[in-house]
């Protein structure tokens, strides 16, 4: 019998070795990356937790088995099943999208990689060990971040420099947790580890002011490769955090919980709004619009309500929608552009790369919540349940919106400025997208506005999974 949650670690693992020597064969290891993810994304919501199942003769898979690791348990239960979902699924959209703008880059299997260390995270008991296994993973990431050829980016280092950052709060809080069990009248203990536990998940998440690591993982590294750091890295840092609250009832009957949460998110959707606009760098409006979506879905926690679980989970479902067409438009246009995404370098492009702008604009309206897109279908929701007890946090909340959709007018207005003769050999030659590309273009496209139009897509899937944590009342 093969327990399952090994299955999720080794396979990951051993695909990125094949993906890897198969790499310059760009069709065959997207192929192999994507059936992988989507496999595996598949399965892990599909067989049972509570029976094997029977493959290739007498061979059975046990899902719910636990596992013993060097000494570590890995078991997998059923919030971890939507959360393991949500990291495959989403990475095998990734995968899809870097197969016609970034086919060579070693996103494809240091992201499979990647699954195996944020998957084990998940599985990980106790937690103090997921917190270490999201650490190696940040230093992985680094090397899917830059370029061929290129040094390590600035946005990699920071993110890997704040997630290290974190990891002594988290292994404190461990030790103040055990003196606790010893001493059960030291009440301070308790305080002194929700204290450390904040600022350890501040640092993961990039609230401000740790959020420095956001704008510049998408303004100078690959694209898509800082669209997985912001979905499905950050997003596995969500799940850990929800773990942390699932695990330790203290933490959710602590009376600051609510105004903490909503403190943070709200300062990270005044920043993002504030400073989207006053980009001139496509990947820059990009970093600071993911962050007011962030800000968005903390503020949304900090309801303290099973509503508020679920619109949080919401927006975690439906933010790669919005992040990856914005990353697969910027590539597209930086690949044309010899790497440059000024709005000044940018001016007239948008004739040349149709598809390119049309997908950076579609993801431009689903980051900042605009109708007639994924991210409307959550932002608008927390917006009415703010309304009748915090009208100020609605209202900031769609302010930030329109924020982020000024940048994108400002970068899309560069772009279809009427083009002039290039002086000399200033630029590259533009080569055309080709009828691949504009296929692609139009499935993402027509996923992030199908989502938008159809909301009941996702959101019973939210609910579910917001089902499955017990620490909030109904």
């Amino acid at each position: 019998m093969i327990a399952g949650p090994l299955l999720l670690l080794t396979i990951p693992l051993v695909m990125a070795g094949i993906v890897y020597v198969l790499l310059r064969w760009a069709s065959l290891s997207a192929l192999l990356a994507v059936g992988t993810a989507l496999a595996l994304g598949i399965a892990v919501v599909t067989l049972p937790l509570d029976q094997p199942v029977h493959f290739w003769g007498e061979r059975q898979i046990a899902m719910g088995e636990a596992v013993t690791f060097l000494g570590r348990e890995l078991v997998l239960e059923q919030a971890d099943r939507m959360a393991m979902a949500f990291l495959f699924l989403t990475a095998a959209g990734i995968f899809f999208l870097a197969w016609r703008v970034t086919p060579h880059s070693l996103l494809s299997p240091m992201g499979l990689g990647l699954l195996s260390l944020l998957s084990g995270a998940l599985l990980i008991r106790p937690l103090i060990y997921a917190v270490l296994l999201i650490e190696i993973a940040a230093a992985l990431s680094i090397f899917a971040l830059q370029a061929e050829g290129q040094p390590p980016t600035r946005g990699g280092l920071r993110y890997l420099t704040f997630t290290t950052m974190a990891l002594p709060g988290v292994l404190v809080t461990n030790w103040l947790l055990e003196r606790y069990v010893l001493t059960p009248d030291e009440v301070g203990l308790l305080n002194a580890a929700a204290a450390l536990l904040a600022v350890s998940f501040a640092l993961l998440l990039g609230v401000v002011p740790f959020h420095t690591w956001v704008p510049a993982v998408a303004g100078d590294s690959v694209p898509l490769a800082g669209t997985f750091v912001l979905t499905i890295s950050n997003g596995a840092a969500w799940f850990l955090l929800l773990d942390f609250l699932e695990t330790y009832p203290w933490l959710n009957t602590h009376p600051y919980f609510g105004s903490l949460f909503s403190t943070a998110g709200l300062a990270m959707v005044v920043v993002g709004g504030l400073l989207a606009p006053a980009q001139r760098r496509l990947g820059a409006l990009m970093g600071y619009s993911a962050l007011v979506d962030s800000g968005g879905a903390l503020v949304a926690l900090g309801m303290h309500s099973r509503l508020g679980l679920t619109l949080a989970l919401l927006s975690l479902l439906v933010r790669p929608f919005g992040l990856a067409l914005m990353a697969t438009g910027l590539s597209g246009l930086r690949a044309r552009n010899g790497d440059d995404d000024s709005f000044d370098a940018l001016r007239g492009l948008g004739w040349k790369a149709p598809w390119s702008t049309a997908v950076l604009v579609f993801g431009g309206l689903s980051v900042a919540g605009l109708p007639v897109s994924a991210g409307f279908t959550w932002r608008w929701s927390l917006c009415r349940a703010l309304m009748p007890s915090s009208p100020g946090a609605a209202l900031l909340l769609l302010l930030a919106g329109v924020g982020a959709m000024a940048g994108v007018w400002r970068g899309l207005s560069a772009l279809l400025v009427r083009p002039r003769p290039p002086e000399g050999n200033r630029f590259p030659r533009v080569t055309p997208e080709g009828w691949l590309t504009a296929a692609v273009a139009i499935v993402a496209i027509l996923a992030c506005v199908g989502v938008g139009l159809f909301p009941q897509v996702l959101a019973p899937l939210a609910a579910r999974l917001a089902e499955t944590y017990t620490f909030l009342a109904p």
